[in-house]
């Protein structure tokens, strides 16, 4: 290992720049597992996988503007940190040269990392050579990455195509339901038509449609409240309130009071989106999100509320 002030330097450098991606938990495609709690009220969903930073340095030879990774670079940085700088450059290569960029993946000494590397390069490439980013994910031993990568694919395709992106859900294993929620709620970001009409099919069992309109709900509200509250009121009425509930959660992810304040408005489907808000709390602030699961007034939402936020 080096040591000196200048490679303690590199290291922090190196770390803000992506993030600290490696040291934070629950980020960049390490999804964690959610167990759903059975009411319809109630709907506990993992972060989206973001995949890999934006794979460019901070500053190119003269020191100003955003240059690009190089093996050179990677190779020449501490040991601590090569695993992420060889992850991030075969991201950096994926969609021009998939093959190169897999080959770089084995030079990751971490296990997960070195499947999150292929996992990378496939979602990557998808978006250029949908069939290539297909095999990649096919040829992943473990289950996990192996689903996770058809998971990035359906998310890099959300926008382009719609249908062909809700297809790869049917291959992202012990991550489907998660990937239903996800890229459904991509999809309604840019065509929400289609994705009121993928849910209103009811397709799959009762978590599996529960989850469609909790995604539309919540990303949806991470642009604009309203915009949110129009989805949710072209729902199957069985799951509407689970779209208020997404609703809260993604109004919650920027601006909490903002949240609180939008679902007042909200009528019959106030205390959905309440719990939506205390849902996403349990994340950032627990003492939070117990003491607005307290303040629902229906007692069987407020019961299902903090049986989710005391776990």
């Amino acid at each position: 290992m080096r040591s000196g002030p200048f490679s303690l330097l590199c290291l922090l450098c190196f770390l803000l720049l992506l993030g600290l991606r490696f040291l934070l938990p629950g980020v960049a495609g390490r999804v964690e597992l959610a167990v759903a709690p059975s009411s319809s009220e109630s709907m506990a969903v993992p972060p989206k996988p973001e995949g890999m930073e934006p794979s460019t340095a901070p500053l190119d030879a003269e020191g100003s503007g955003r240059g690009r990774l190089s093996p050179e670079a990677c190779a020449g940085l501490a040991t601590e940190v090569q695993d992420i700088c060889w992850q991030a450059l075969a991201r950096q290569q994926g969609a021009a040269d998939p093959e190169a960029a897999l080959a770089l993946c084995p030079k990751i000494q971490d296990a997960e990392l070195r499947l999150e590397c292929s996992s990378d390069v496939a979602e990557a490439v998808a978006p250029l050579n949908r069939l290539r980013a297909e095999q990649i994910c096919d040829t992943i031993e473990s289950v996990k990455w192996r689903g996770q990568c058809h998971f990035g694919t359906g998310l890099a395709l959300a926008e382009l195509d719609p249908p062909y992106a809700m297809s790869r859900c049917e291959h992202a294993e012990i991550f489907k339901l998660f990937c239903r929620h996800d890229v459904v709620g991509e999809i309604a970001l840019v065509n929400v038509d289609f994705a009121v009409q993928t849910c209103a099919k009811e397709e799959g069992g009762e978590l599996q449609r529960k989850t469609c309109w909790h995604g539309i709900g919540k990303y949806l509200a991470r642009r604009d409240m309203g915009e949110a509250e129009q989805a949710c009121n072209r729902t199957t009425p069985a799951w509407t309130s689970n779209c208020y509930h997404g609703l809260g959660w993604g109004a919650a992810e920027r601006d909490v009071e903002a949240a609180l304040q939008g679902c007042e408005k909200f009528a019959s489907w106030r205390e959905n989106c309440r719990q939506g808000v205390a849902h996403q709390q349990k994340r950032v602030d627990p003492d939070r999100a117990l003491s607005l699961c307290q303040s629902i007034v229906d007692e069987r939402i407020r019961t299902r509320c903090l049986d989710f936020v005391s776990r």
